[in-house]
């Protein structure tokens, strides 16, 4: 019995062991599973680390790029505003050569005129052009002394009058505020010499005699027959300026700021620029 017994328990012992061993076993082989599991990880994550390392390469890359491309926008800004500075002097540049030119035109005109047997008349188109169009009472008192003598014509008109004549005469009588025989003179001259340098300028005086005696819608349409016309004429900026005057005293606010705006645009080296600067501030700002 005894035997039996001590044999039992050495069965149990023998079982109990083997059982240590095999939960030894499987305990060893799920920490192994679980650090090959951490390995893998780790490995997938040093590749991401790879791979960041990567994008942030190429990331510096481009932002070295876009750095790049600024400066050079930098750069090309800095030559437009140097070539934007350049700009009003080559202006005025222009502007000077083309007084020249139209001096120039002028000057032959006269000639071709006096070729022809034509007299130059006495009042030129330098001189008019600086006469200031919004105030006659001042030309009245700078323009008192009487026209030079000159040559007859070869072919005088059907009154007896050189073109010289008729024009000084249709002047003077402007001047002295008889408007109606002004236009007729100025008209007689623009019929009888169309060629002449001085027809825009009749044309501007016509425009004149009528926007003194208030007839303004008619002062407009001569002053834009002018524009249209004679584009390079010596009158054109004081024609802008009277016809802007004349919209204005026809209450036409609008029409008025747009043509002293484009006469202060167009010709800004031009007295009757400033005067129309100055009637912009007065419509503007009433």
């Amino acid at each position: 019995m005894t035997k039996r017994l001590a044999g039992i328990l050495a069965i149990a012992s023998l079982c109990l062991l083997s059982f240590g061993q095999d939960r030894s076993k499987r305990a060893y082989e799920l920490i192994y599973e679980d650090v090959q599991v951490l390995k893998k990880q780790l490995f997938e994550l040093q590749e991401k680390l790879a791979q960041s390392a990567d994008d942030m390469a190429d990331l510096k890359a481009q932002i070295r790029d876009l750095q790049s491309q600024v400066k050079l926008l930098q750069a090309e800004q800095n030559e437009v505003k140097d070539g934007l500075r350049s700009i009003p002097s080559q202006y005025q540049f222009l502007l000077d050569k083309m007084d020249q030119i139209n001096l120039l035109m002028a000057k032959i005109s006269e000639d071709l005129m006096t070729m022809k047997g034509s007299p130059a008349t006495g009042f030129g188109p330098g001189q008019e052009a600086r006469e200031s169009p919004a105030a006659p009472a001042e030309e009245k008192a700078r323009d008192q002394e009487p026209p030079a003598a000159q040559e007859p014509p070869a072919a005088p008109l059907p009154t007896g009058l050189s073109p010289q004549e008729v024009y000084n005469t249709a002047y003077a009588d402007y001047l002295k505020g008889n408007f109606d025989l002004a236009m007729d003179g100025f008209t007689l001259y623009r019929e009888s010499f169309a060629d002449s340098p001085l027809a825009d300028n009749a044309l501007y005086w016509i425009g004149e005699c009528l926007f003194s005696q208030r007839k303004f819608s008619e002062s407009i349409d001569a002053f834009n027959k002018l524009i249209l016309n004679h584009p390079q004429g010596d009158k054109i900026a004081a024609a802008y300026l009277k016809k802007g005057l004349a919209l204005a005293e026809l209450g036409k606010k609008d029409e008025a700021l747009v043509v002293f705006k484009l006469l202060a645009s167009k010709y800004p080296l031009e007295e009757e620029a400033r005067i129309a600067q100055e009637k912009i501030k007065d419509l503007s700002f009433p």
